[in-house]
């Protein structure tokens, strides 16, 4: 008797024969990427300006460490695109019109609000229009190889040109490679690309400008998440086999953990270069594959909830300005020699900037999904 994974809306998966995946919205996938935008959120409003050492004294030193690792919400990005993608390209590589359909659809999600974003920058930001020219050719993650100083707020444009990047080969590797090279060249990626990290930061490459930002230092993510999508299309995808495999992941995390954290995996070495960012993927790619074996039920109804259905809808947009945000805030502050600090205290001061930038980012973001976004987004619909 077949058993049922509803990876897909609307669909049973039946174990033996390959997945057909429904691309209507899967509504635990806008809480994957409200967890996403959320952990990186929050990581800034701590720690994306400078604040005096005494401001976080009274917060345990755990949930410190929790909310300053909230830069990896950038992974679980990078592995759901991964994922997305991998299973829109396998989808429809044998349907006419594949390359066109693609790009273009992507250019109708992206661009628009890409380009409005970068033309504010570049008004805002006006001693740093390099950096911009750099960010109109989707290059901003390699500002550092150009020698290129990147501004605070637009600096987030780094992650944008990765999966830029990742979108102009994927569909390409994907239309020419059958299922089983697909999957072992995803595999290669996803181990031989940590290997890189460790060796450039080993022969002197920066951390922050370089090895985190450039893309072929960050394409496991992706890979992994391709993974995914492979899997969740295998006659082999069924509920037990797919808890095993994310039994698997979990266990290459705890192994990574284990093995690696007497030797500095959590400092910013070569080891820990190397690994940290698989460490985190290895969880998020089985916290993805759940929120599909379960969607509908109550395991996952805190994903499926209004909020988190509107911060994963408007992620792409609050992602891109809300740094940017935060330094309008900051030079308003500064302008006009305000004080929040004496009236709130050190700690006071960054929830008030902080609340500041959750509701002009939403609200923002909002404006932008219904009359910049939206209109653009009904257009695919002739691709």
């Amino acid at each position: 008797m077949a058993t049922s994974l509803p990876i897909a809306t609307n669909l049973a998966v039946p174990v033996g024969s390959a997945v057909r995946v429904d691309h209507s919205r899967v509504l635990e996938l806008d809480g994957v990427r409200a967890t996403a935008i959320w952990m990186v959120l929050i990581a800034h409003i701590f720690y994306g300006w400078a604040a005096p050492e005494r401001t976080f004294a009274h917060i345990p030193s755990f949930l410190l460490q929790i909310i300053g690792h909230g830069w990896l919400g950038v992974d679980l990005f990078f592995v759901l695109s991964g994922f997305l993608i991998t299973g829109i390209l396998l989808d429809s590589r044998h349907k006419s019109h594949y390359f066109r359909n693609f790009y273009a659809r992507r250019f109708l999600r992206i661009m628009p609000l890409y380009f409005a974003v970068v033309i504010v920058f570049v008004i805002f930001y006006s001693q740093t229009r390099t950096y911009f020219l750099l960010s109109t050719l989707f290059a901003a993650n390699f500002a550092n190889l150009f020698g290129v100083p990147a501004p605070h707020g637009p600096g987030v444009l780094w992650s944008l040109a990765v999966e830029e990047h990742f979108y102009l080969l994927w569909p390409l590797i994907v239309y020419w490679l059958d299922r089983r090279k697909l999957t072992i060249l995803a595999i290669f990626i996803i181990m031989a690309t940590p290997i890189a990290r460790g060796l450039a930061v080993a022969h002197g490459m920066p951390i922050d400008a370089a090895v985190y930002q450039y893309s072929w230092f960050r394409f496991d993510g992706l890979a992994l998440g391709g993974l995914l999508a492979i899997w969740i299309r295998s006659p082999r995808a069924s509920p037990v086999n797919s808890y095993r495999l994310a039994a698997v992941f979990v266990g290459l995390s705890v192994l990574i953990t284990v093995i690696g954290a007497p030797f500095g995996l959590m400092q910013k070495g070569a080891l820990g270069t190397a690994l940290r960012f698989n460490q985190v993927q290895f969880v998020f790619a089985p916290f993805i594959l759940i929120a599909l074996i379960f969607q509908g039920t109550r395991l996952t109804a805190l994903l499926r909830t209004p909020f988190a259905r509107l911060s994963g809808n408007l992620s792409y947009c609050i992602y891109l300005i809300h740094l940017a945000v935060g330094d309008g805030y900051q030079a308003v502050v500064h302008r006009f020699n305000l004080q929040p600090s004496a009236l709130f205290g050190d700690f006071g001061e960054v929830i008030v900037r902080g609340a500041f930038i959750i509701l002009a980012s939403f609200g923002l973001a909002m404006l932008s999904k219904k009359y910049l976004e939206e209109p653009f987004l009904r257009l695919k619909r002739y691709f």
